[in-house]
Formats: C-alpha cells, structure tokens, sequence
C-alpha cells in the first residue's frame, strides 16, 4: 500500500473511488437485466448517484495529496482499510456486472445492493475520520445519501417480496 507502511488517507479515498464506480457498473447491468420496471429506474437513479460519488472523491483525492493518517504502530491503518476492503461487494469492474446478471432475480439483485450500499456506509465512516473537517462534511453528505440508498433499497425489496 503505501511506502514504509504509512497509511495514505489519499489510498483510502482512491478505494472509495473505486468501488463507486463498481457500484456505478452493477447499478447500471441491473437496470437493463431487472424484470420489475421499478427496480430499472431505481437502478438508473442509483448508477447516477453513485457516479457523482465517485466525482466527489475524485475531486477529494485531487485535493488531498498525501497526509498520513495517525497511527498506533506503523501500517495500522493499512490494514484495517484493506481488512474492510477485502470484504468489499465488488472486487472488480467485471465482478460488479456479473453479480447483476447472475442475481438469480430482482429481489436477490436488490439484496446484494443492499450489501453493497451497507459496505460502503461502514467503509465511509472509517474514511471519515482520516480526512480533514472540511471534508469530512462532504464524506458525511455522501454517508446521508448512503443511507438513503440503503432505505430505498430495503423499502423495494419489500416491495418486490409482496
């Protein structure tokens, strides 16, 4: 990760960026694989969202530089990110997709969303306090949006099981 085991809070917001636009990949094969007409337009709406996240730390990352985040011993951080990030929903831009196409159905595609979208609000959490207060207000913007997807996302699948 980052050199001599220091922790780079600008590595962190690059896995943000990442699995954004993973986020963004599956958001978009569910809106054209999904049956139910509302799930399509929620997904379309999501992939959206999720692309002006991935903007938004984009923007962040290009402002940061490379502060280093405190630590206990060195690589502490290092490791906690990548032990969250190793469970993250997509690994890749090809896992995001397939995960879509082969959900097995729109509720079991909106469950994964919801995996998804509760992986992100954790990761977000822990990122927020590695950045400085001018950001992290803007990392706790897109903490509220998250938990709106989550909110959506739990209310349709409600939807969808009745």
């Amino acid at each position: 990760m980052a050199n001599g085991g220091l922790f780079k809070v600008a590595e962190v917001v690059q896995m943000a960026i990442e699995e954004e636009h993973n986020g963004k990949l599956f958001y978009n094969a569910l809106a054209k694989c999904a049956k139910s007409p509302v799930l399509k337009e929620a997904a379309k709406r999501l992939a959206v969202q999720e692309e002006g996240h991935e903007k938004a730390f984009t923007a962040l990352r290009d402002r940061l530089g490379m502060p280093s985040a405190p630590e206990t011993y060195p690589g502490e951080y290092a490791n906690y990110m990548n032990a969250l990030m190793n469970g993250k929903t997509f690994p890749n831009e090809e896992a995001a997709v397939k995960l879509a196409q082969d959900a097995g159905g729109d509720v079991a595609a909106v469950s994964t969303a919801i995996l998804f979208e509760k992986n992100t609000l954790l990761f977000l959490s822990e990122m927020k306090t590695l950045v400085s207060d001018r950001d992290a207000d803007m990392v706790n913007e897109l903490i509220d949006e998250e938990r709106q997807h989550l909110v959506d996302l739990a209310n349709l699948r409600t939807m969808l099981t009745v």
